[in-house]
């Protein structure tokens, strides 16, 4: 379900903090799905608990996930606006992107041309079809 980089320079919370909100951008997470629970998800990744409890409680406070006392975590009914979620996960995912790169030594130049070559690629290769 989720995957936990631990040689990315990002912490272990933010990175499945972004796993869990495109999950429920994407609707993979339905609105009121609940979560597994704060143990269930630790032992799965085999990370500390706390650290799946400071995930849920920035998800909440984010406004993705409800806590129901005695009951765990639930997605969020009624997100008010999913483009500007689409839009804060398209910058995670590009700062996690780019910092990649830039530890691998590559300027921003050369990240520019890159992706302008894959995406210019990727149209015609669409045009083809």
């Amino acid at each position: 379900m989720y995957s936990i980089d631990s040689r990315s320079a990002i912490p272990v919370y933010e990175q499945l903090k972004r796993h869990i909100r495109l999950h429920i951008v994407s609707g993979r997470l339905a609105e009121d799905e609940k979560l597994p629970s704060i143990r269930e998800l630790a032992s799965t990744l085999r990370i500390n608990p706390n650290t799946v409890a400071k995930t849920y409680n920035h998800l909440e406070t984010d406004g993705f996930v409800t806590s129901r006392k005695g009951l765990g975590f639930f997605v969020t009914t009624g997100r008010k606006n999913i483009q500007d979620d689409r839009e804060i996960i398209f910058n995670d995912l590009t700062d996690e992107f780019i910092s990649r790169l830039t530890e691998l030594g590559f300027a921003s130049e050369e990240i520019v041309k890159g992706l302008s070559d894959r995406l210019r690629g990727e149209i015609e290769h669409d045009q083809i079809k």
